[in-house]
C-alpha cells in the first residue's frame, strides 16, 4: 500500500506553509472522491464462510483502511451468486427462498445476507475506497492515478482562503485536470468490464 507520503514533495512544492494534516486531509478527500466516482480500486475480499441459516447477517473481511463502494459480484463455492439490491427484494422474502431464489444482499456495505443457498464460502469483488482516516491507497491505484490524485488535492488545498498558498486560480486548473481524469478512469473502468458476460437479473416470483 502506498501512503500519502508518496505525495508530499510534490504537494509541499505548491504549499510549503500548509500543515501536513491538512495536506493529508485532502488527499484523502481527493482519493475518495476519485474511487468512489471511478471505482477504480476493485479486489476480491477475503472468503467467509456462510453455514446456510437463511438471512444470517456476515460481516465482510475488509482491507485496513478499505471501505465498500460497491458490490461488483459473488461467488459461491466458485460457481456465481446474484447479488441483490435491498430495494430489490420482495416483502416476503422468506417465501422466495422457500422457493429456491439465491442471492447475496447488502443494505449498508458493512454486512450481508444470503438467502436459499447451502452453506459454503462466499467470495465477493468489490470496488472500494479510503476510509475518511484512511491514510494508504493500493500500489497500482498509487501508480496508475498519482497525478490525478495530486491535483484533486492540490485544488482544495489551493482554494484555502486565507492562506499564503490560496491561489483560486490554479486551484480551478488543478479542478479541471481532476474532473478530466476521472472521466478517462471512469471509462477505463467500463471497457475493462466490456468483455464479461453479463449477469442475469434475480427473477422474484
Amino acid at each position: 500500500m502506498a501512503g500519502w507520503e508518496q505525495w508530499m514533495p510534490e504537494l509541499g512544492l505548491v504549499a510549503p506553509a500548509a500543515p501536513q494534516p491538512l495536506v493529508h486531509l485532502c488527499l484523502n478527500r481527493a482519493a475518495r472522491t476519485f474511487l468512489r466516482t471511478t471505482r477504480a480500486w476493485q479486489e476480491w475480499l477475503e472468503p467467509v464462510e456462510v453455514t446456510g441459516e437463511a438471512f444470517r447477517e456476515y460481516t465482510f473481511e475488509l482491507p485496513q483502511g478499505g471501505e465498500l463502494v460497491r458490490l461488483e459480484r459473488a461467488t459461491m463455492g466458485g460457481r456465481p451468486l446474484e447479488v441483490a439490491h435491498a430495494r430489490d427484494l420482495p416483502a416476503d422474502p422468506w417465501r422466495h427462498a422457500r422457493q429456491g431464489v439465491a442471492y447475496l444482499v447488502s443494505s449498508d456495505l458493512t454486512s450481508f445476507t444470503v438467502g436459499a443457498c447451502a452453506g459454503g464460502p462466499v467470495q465477493v469483488y468489490v470496488s472500494l475506497m479510503p476510509t475518511i482516516r484512511g491514510s494508504t491507497v493500493p500500489d497500482l491505484v498509487a501508480s496508475k492515478y498519482h497525478e490525478a490524485i495530486r491535483e484533486g488535492a492540490k485544488a482544495e488545498l489551493l482554494n484555502t482562503s486565507g492562506t499564503d498558498y490560496y491561489s483560486p486560480d490554479q486551484a480551478a486548473v488543478s479542478l479541471a485536470f481532476f474532473l478530466r481524469a476521472m472521466d478517462e478512469a471512469t471509462s477505463d473502468v467500463w471497457r475493462s468490464h466490456t468483455g464479461r458476460v453479463p449477469r442475469g437479473r434475480a427473477l422474484w416470483l
